[in-house]
C-alpha cells in the first residue's frame, strides 16, 4: 500500500495510506499544476466533509488571482502534478510542432476524452490536448464550449511553460502559438 506524506507548518508529517495506488508526493509549499485550473501551491492538507458522510483528506491549493481548489488526496486520476522541468519543455516543443490526431465530432464524447487525457497528469498530455483542439478549432467556425476549454487550457500551458523558462506568460503564449503554427 502506498503511502502519502505532507508536511504541515514545516514539522510535522501526517502519513495516510491510498488504496493501494502509488501517488506523487506532495508538502505544503509545493507548486503544482492543475490541468484545469492552472499553477497553483499547496497551501493546506486537511479533511474535508463536500459530500455529507463522506469526509476526505484534501490538497488545498492556492491559485493566482483568488481561486483556490480543493483536490482529494486519494484521487489517483485527478491530473494534480508537479511542475515540468526545463528538460521537458524540449518534447513539448516538439508535440506542439507536430500533426495533430483527429478529434470526435460529438462534442460530448471528446469533451470527456480530452478530460480523461489531461488526468495523465503530464505536461506532454497537456500539450497534446492544445495541438489537438487548436488545429480542430483552425478547421471550424469557433464556438463557445470547444474554444472556452482551449483558452483555459492555453492559458494553463502558458502559465506554466514562463515559470519553467523564467518568461513572462505573454512570451510563452507567444512561443507556444507559435509552435502550433509550425505543425499546421
Amino acid at each position: 500500500m502506498a503511502v502519502v506524506s505532507a508536511r504541515i507548518a514545516g514539522e510535522t508529517t501526517i502519513s495516510g495510506a491510498i488504496n493501494g495506488v502509488a501517488r506523487s508526493m506532495f508538502e505544503i509549499g509545493d507548486k503544482v499544476v492543475h490541468p484545469q485550473h492552472g499553477v497553483g501551491q499547496i497551501v493546506k492538507l486537511e479533511d474535508r466533509e463536500f459530500e455529507r458522510g463522506d469526509t476526505r483528506r484534501y490538497y488545498e491549493i492556492h491559485i493566482p488571482g483568488g481561486s483556490t481548489v480543493w483536490v482529494p488526496v486519494d484521487l489517483p486520476n485527478s491530473g494534480l502534478r508537479r511542475l515540468a522541468h526545463k528538460n521537458e519543455l524540449t518534447h513539448c516543443r516538439e508535440i506542439l510542432k507536430s500533426h495533430p490526431s483527429p478529434l470526435m465530432e460529438d462534442g460530448r464524447v471528446r469533451q470527456s476524452a480530452l478530460v480523461a487525457h489531461l488526468k495523465q497528469g503530464t505536461i506532454s498530455a497537456q500539450c497534446e490536448v492544445v495541438r489537438d483542439v487548436s488545429a480542430f478549432v483552425a478547421h471550424k467556425p469557433s464556438y463557445g464550449t470547444i474554444t472556452a476549454f482551449l483558452e483555459a487550457m492555453l492559458r494553463v500551458l502558458s502559465q506554466e511553460w514562463a515559470i519553467v523558462e523564467g518568461i513572462t506568460i505573454s512570451e510563452a503564449m507567444i512561443e507556444i502559438s507559435s509552435l502550433l503554427e509550425k505543425g499546421e
